[in-house]
């Protein structure tokens, strides 16, 4: 049985190997550039703006999680 899961991991391996060598290297295109100079702005919005409200909600989520795991473990007893 041993030496069955031996040869299944090396084949998976090998396996593995060989397919992320011929993947294949593509080079990503050249950017276009605008008759501007300008770089675009990234799309989306900041996390920096709303940090203090996503930490509390971290803080009250882990709080909850904590909670919630001590009165399981206390039932169980």
């Amino acid at each position: 049985m041993k030496i069955s899961k031996t040869i299944f991991f090396v084949f998976f391996i090998t396996l593995i190997s060989v397919s992320s060598v011929t993947a294949g290297t593509n080079a990503p295109p050249k950017p276009v550039m605008a008759k501007s100079a300008a770089t675009p702005k990234p799309p989306g919005v900041p996390i920096d703006q709303s940090l203090t409200l996503l930490i509390m909600a971290a803080l009250l989520f882990g709080t909850y999680t904590l909670y919630q795991y001590n009165l399981k473990r206390k039932a169980s007893v």
